[in-house]
């Protein structure tokens, strides 16, 4: 069973709920929020890993950059990512989410931690 804390950020409820489901099943600790929470919260809640759907980033630029700075490691689930938010993220996933392509992420972005935050794709099959 995977361990940690998560964030996840979806604007869909139907999407939130799915991921935390997918990601309990797994054993990982999961807070859910509907848009992106003020940065003060991220800095009192810290969590291991963020998962983000870029549909919630409504705001400008800078404002998703910071949040993804301050929530770093982040997975971005995006069918089309914003190329100037890939290198701010650990981890893209494509959605549709197939199989454990979350998950694998999510491992992946845990064991990156604190490192140099370059994207990295990952492609349903």
């Amino acid at each position: 069973m995977s361990t940690g804390r998560l964030l996840v950020v979806a604007a869909d409820q139907d999407v939130r709920r799915s991921l935390v489901f997918a990601l309990e099943a797994e054993g990982f600790a999961v807070t859910e929020s509907d848009g992106v929470p003020p940065r003060a919260w991220t800095q009192d809640n810290r969590f291991d890993c963020t998962i983000l759907d870029q549909r919630v980033l409504q705001g400008r630029p800078y404002e998703s950059l910071a949040f993804c700075i301050s929530s770093h490691p982040v997975v971005l689930l995006a069918s089309r990512p914003r190329a100037w938010l890939t290198e701010w993220v650990t981890q893209v996933v494509e959605t549709p989410v197939i199989d454990d392509a979350l998950v694998d992420a999510v491992h992946v972005a845990l064991a990156a931690g604190s490192g140099d935050g370059a994207a990295r794709h990952v492609y349903a099959n």
